[in-house]
């Protein structure tokens, strides 16, 4: 992922069933994080790290998507829009 491949995390399972939790955890307690903000540290920790100590014109573009499949429906999660409402 970065040396500029895709990577996508899927969690799939019943409701309740700790999918939510498990990726995103506690963003505000370290040892209680979730995959989505552990690899957010570590992404934007190595870019921080590479601008440091390689050359300035490396330019990074970090994309995010987080989406919910419900049934047949797709839903945008980073929207402000909510399920069921009309585009």
């Amino acid at each position: 992922m970065l040396e500029g491949y895709n990577c996508t995390i899927f969690a799939y399972g019943q409701t309740g069933c700790g999918k939510t939790h498990t990726m995103m955890g506690d963003p505000n307690d370290p040892p209680e994080r979730g995959i989505i903000p552990n690899c957010f540290a570590h992404i934007f920790g190595v870019i921080d790290e590479n601008s440091r100590t390689e050359v300035a014109e490396t330019k990074y573009l970090v994309r995010c998507s987080y989406l919910e499949i419900y049934k047949e429906d797709v839903f945008d999660l980073l929207t402000e829009k909510k399920r069921g409402e009309q585009a």
